[in-house]
C-alpha cells in the first residue's frame, strides 16, 4: 500500500515540476564591441573653457585610425600649456590599434630627431573618454564628447593655462616650424687709425 502510495505522488509531482517557470537568464554583460562603437567619434581637450586638442576616432576591425587637431606650437607638463600658438593643424595617425578596452594611435612629428606622440583612450561614459599621453609621466586627460568639426582655440597670446590639483609630468614641447632667434647684429669694425701727416722739410 505505501509502494502504491508513493508511486502515485511521484506520478503526480512530476508533471507539476514540468511546468515550473524557470528563472530567467541573467543579464548579460555589456559588449565591449559596444564600448568600442561608442569610442569612435570626436573628443576634445578643455582647458579653462577652451579647446586645446582634438582627436577623431575611427575604429576598422582591429585597428584604429584618427587625426589629431591641436595648434601650431605648445608647451606643457600635463598640469599647464603655454605657448600656444595658431592656427590649429591636423595631424593623421600614422598606427593604430586595440589593446584591451583602449585605442592606442601614434602620430609622427617631422622635426628631425623627434619621435611619434603616443596617445590612448578609453571610454568612460557616452560624453566622456580617458586619454593618456603615454611615455611622459603626465596625469590622464579628460575628454569630452564634440561636434566633428569643431576647431581648437582661440589661444590668447602669452596666456597659461592651469588644470587645477593635477601634479605635472615630463615637459613636452612642440612647434611646426624653427622657433627664430635674432643673431646679435655685427659690431662696426673699428675705423682704421690714419697715418701721422708727413714731416716736410727735414
Amino acid at each position: 500500500m505505501r509502494i502504491r502510495l508513493l508511486v502515485a505522488l511521484l506520478l503526480f509531482a512530476a508533471p507539476a515540476a514540468a511546468q515550473a517557470p524557470t528563472a530567467p537568464p541573467a543579464a548579460a554583460a555589456p559588449s565591449s564591441s559596444f564600448a568600442e562603437q561608442m569610442l569612435a567619434g570626436s573628443w576634445a581637450l578643455r582647458v579653462e573653457g577652451t579647446i586645446v586638442f582634438r582627436f577623431d576616432l575611427a575604429r576598422s576591425g582591429d585597428s584604429w585610425s584618427g587625426t589629431w587637431a591641436r595648434p601650431t606650437s605648445f608647451a606643457t607638463d600635463g598640469a599647464v600649456f603655454a605657448e600656444l600658438g595658431g592656427p590649429a593643424v591636423e595631424a593623421r595617425s600614422l598606427r593604430g590599434r586595440a589593446i584591451g578596452e583602449w585605442a592606442e594611435l601614434a602620430f609622427g612629428d617631422a622635426r628631425p630627431g623627434a619621435i611619434p606622440d603616443v596617445f590612448r583612450f578609453r571610454l568612460v561614459s557616452p560624453e566622456r573618454a580617458e586619454m593618456i599621453y603615454t611615455d611622459t609621466g603626465q596625469a590622464p586627460f579628460v575628454l569630452e564628447r564634440v561636434a566633428a568639426a569643431t576647431v581648437p582655440g582661440p589661444w590668447a597670446n602669452g596666456q597659461i593655462y592651469r588644470r587645477p590639483g593635477v601634479q605635472p609630468g615630463t615637459l613636452v614641447s612642440f612647434n611646426l616650424g624653427p622657433r627664430v632667434t635674432p643673431s646679435p647684429r655685427p659690431s662696426p669694425a673699428p675705423a682704421e687709425a690714419e697715418p701721422p701727416p708727413a714731416v716736410i722739410g727735414r
